[in-house]
């Protein structure tokens, strides 16, 4: 059994690692089904030069502890969801920089935004929102919730 592991470990390696080592250029020119078709013409001296793909280009994300926004949260089974919606497609229409998440936890429907790492930056956030006429005026910071981050 230990001997199988290790096998499929060495196996497993160096397809990590090429995939990890591929440039921006070969990246853009991954043929994919559904997609378009992306050719570029260049001296081979540039790929060399652009390096591998940075891996925040490719939307990975570390969880960390950090702050979230609170815009709603309630328990009638009737309204909940849809109010929830409501407010997820508020965040998503005058701050789309922000990340929306609608969690529903028996009975609860909750709507939370943003992904910050500090306080400052989540209260700062919090307090525009506000000011932006926002119909949800009960928003509260949520703390030690399991974040998002960028690599």
């Amino acid at each position: 059994m230990k001997r199988t592991g290790l096998i499929c470990l060495a196996l497993l390696i160096p397809v990590l690692a090429s995939a990890q080592n591929r440039t921006l250029v070969q990246d853009l020119e991954k043929e994919e089904a559904g997609k378009g078709r992306v050719t570029v013409e260049m001296d081979e001296r540039l790929d060399s030069l652009l390096g591998p793909k940075c891996a925040a280009l490719s939307g990975e994300t570390v969880k960390a502890t950090g702050y979230r926004i609170q815009l709603y949260s309630g328990n009638n089974t009737r309204t909940a969801k849809e109010n929830a919606a409501k407010a997820e497609s508020y965040v998503r229409e005058n701050f789309p920089e922000l990340t929306v998440y609608v969690i529903f936890k028996t009975p609860h429907w909750t709507c939370v935004a943003g992904d910050f790492l500090n306080f400052e930056e989540a209260y700062e956030t919090m307090r525009k929102m506000r000011k932006a006429k926002s119909p949800y005026k009960q928003m509260i910071l949520l703390r030690n919730q399991e974040i998002n981050v960028p690599i």
